[in-house]
């Protein structure tokens, strides 16, 4: 899995409004606006597989006529692949307008009022990073019938007999899991030399596994592994027998979601508080996000429980329910919290609860409710 950060600055001019569209392999993710004479900071993030995507901005100038306004897309990063340090040539344009590279990033800019301005982005497949794998062994066996082995998922990578010795370095893939073993197998006939196998100094994924002994490997044998005074393990058997020890590694999670955020949106814009004429029918729109601690910033959670009701705080300093609110799933990834109700004017709270594994979060969104004119 990988993540795409971008970071962008809307500016919206003097007159009308500036919109961003970005679209993530041809679906729309995110909309925003920046409006007559203000500027935007904001940011998006995704995470994806490793296959190719594709990223588009699409920047909408809404006024009768030129403004000023632009956008700057000061940071886009998938993975380790920077799409800033990349030529113009890069960009596939479809509109008209301007595109080019300034001290703060990516500036486009639409030439015309009601213009549109789209650029679109590869982003190439990832290579899946690979896990080193070392250690040292040695053999002292009858050769050719006692067997020092070492096996990885099942697959006997070496075998060995006699007097040998030797270190051992590949790689496989980071992302799965994979169960490295050793053994020392014996038939029942002669025995000679050491009649054992030994391996030690075994580095997995930068970690040493022997670190703290055995800790943490399974043995198994009629004769189980002995940890020896110089830190490597000795396999011993008897005959038609066999010594084993096995440990598995587990990739690190994609995601280690610490805590979650309720947004609530409106026309796609954050809100802290609506306003509507009189409470009767209105929605209002939320997404969730989690802060993943491997990446170190917010992203969007997919949740397993999204629910809201409408309230009143009472004189008793008691949130008294109004009504639940309906809650759909919208396919661009919010949530839409449609609430239908007969009430008076006033003030009110809409409480939208949302869990994302054990972790559940409650946020209220202030509702003052009019006199209808």
């Amino acid at each position: 899995m990988t993540l795409l950060e971008v970071e962008y600055t809307l500016v919206a001019g003097t007159n009308g409004r500036l919109s961003l569209d970005i679209y993530f392999d041809s679906e729309k993710a995110i909309s925003d606006v920046a409006y007559q004479g203000t500027t935007k900071d904001d940011e998006f993030n995704v995470v994806a597989n490793d296959d190719e995507h594709s990223v588009r901005f699409r920047v909408l100038h809404q006024a009768l006529t030129l403004s000023g306004a632009y956008m700057i897309i000061t940071k886009a990063q998938y993975g380790g692949f920077d799409l800033l340090a990349q030529s113009l040539e890069y960009w596939e344009i479809d509109t008209t307008g301007t595109i080019d590279y300034v001290d703060e990033g990516l500036k486009i800019t639409p030439t015309s009022p009601y213009s549109t301005f789209s650029v679109t982005g590869v982003l190439p497949e990832q290579e899946p990073k690979q896990l080193p794998i070392s250690f040292d062994w040695e053999v002292s066996s009858e050769e050719g019938w006692d067997f020092f082995e070492g096996v990885i998922d099942g697959m006997v990578f070496l075998r060995a007999s006699g007097i040998q010795s030797g270190s051992f370095y590949d790689t496989v893939t980071h992302d799965e899991p994979h169960t490295l073993r050793f053994a020392y197998t014996k038939d029942s006939s002669a025995a000679s030399n050491e009649d054992c196998g030994r391996v030690g100094n075994i580095i997995v994924g930068g970690e040493n596994w022997l670190a703290n002994g055995l800790e943490g490997w399974t043995l198994g044998g009629d004769v189980l592994p002995v940890l020896l005074p110089d830190g490597r393990v000795e396999l011993k058997c008897s005959d038609d027998q066999s010594s084993w020890m096995e440990r598995t590694y587990e990739p690190p999670p994609d995601q280690i979601i610490t805590n979650i955020r309720i947004r609530h949106l409106l026309d796609g814009q954050p809100i802290s508080q609506f306003a509507v004429e009189a409470l009767d029918t209105f929605f209002v729109d939320a997404v969730v996000e989690g802060f993943d601690l491997v990446t170190g910033s917010w992203i969007p959670v997919e949740p397993t429980l999204v629910e809201a009701r409408l309230e009143r705080y009472d004189e008793t300093g008691v949130f008294e329910q109004i009504s639940d609110s309906q809650v759909f799933a919208h396919p661009d990834g919010f949530f839409r919290l449609l609430q239908k109700c007969d009430a008076p004017p006033g003030t009110y709270y809409l409480k939208t609860t949302a869990t994302v594994g054990e972790i559940t979060q409650i946020e209220r969104l202030k509702i003052k409710a009019k006199v209808n004119i």
